[in-house]
């Protein structure tokens, strides 16, 4: 968890994804994409519990491969961004459709003394969850400032996202000790030779 949001931490599950040997998977099965999920704080134990004792082997299946869309969505556009280009009106279509559908598994429900986008209580048993969740907080993060500080690695195999916070915004690295220490001693063998 590198990307200073969920969101970015969900397009950086596809490792290695510029890489020419290829791309590694890390959301392997279902399992995987509920504790993602839960240890971004998008879903809690009781919400986990709740989807694993209702859950079934096709739908899981299903939202797997709906979610894996929806990442590889999110990354044509928030590269084109980087990149400076308008962002593919398909994949906008696209990001476009997945929040409508979480969409209309919420309602206005009453918190302390505002009004709040709640799940319906029968869309926090549904296996759809994490996908519902994913697509709402996706639109957060495109549509808030922080997109002002939104950088990749400069390990082009590499490429995370990441939101760059630091005081003087100079962070180049997904993470130092990754791929920076790296391309920083492949350099000195460079200059060696």
């Amino acid at each position: 968890m590198v990307g200073g949001h969920p969101i970015l931490d969900f397009v950086n599950t596809l490792d290695w994804r510029f890489r020419l040997s290829g791309a590694e998977e890390l959301i392997k099965d279902y399992g995987d994409l509920l504790r993602f999920t839960a240890q971004c704080g998008l879903l809690n134990r009781s919400e986990v519990s709740r989807i694993r004792a209702n859950g079934s082997p096709g739908t899981a299946q299903q939202v797997l491969t709906a979610s894996r869309r929806l990442r590889e969505t999110l990354a044509t556009i928030l590269y084109d961004i980087l990149d400076l280009q308008s962002p593919a009106a398909a994949a906008v279509s696209a990001l476009h459709a997945y929040v409508a559908s979480a969409q209309r598994e919420q309602e206005l429900g009453r918190q302390e003394n505002r009004l709040v986008w709640m799940w319906s209580p029968k869309s926090t048993h549904a296996m759809e969850l994490p996908l519902w969740k994913l697509s709402v907080e996706a639109v957060a993060l495109l549509t808030s400032n922080h997109m002002s500080t939104l950088k990749a690695c400069s390990n082009q195999e590499c490429r995370w996202l990441f939101l760059d916070i630091s005081k003087n915004r100079s962070r180049r690295w997904c993470d130092m000790k990754l791929c920076g220490n790296r391309l920083k001693a492949k350099r000195f063998r460079e200059k060696k030779e």
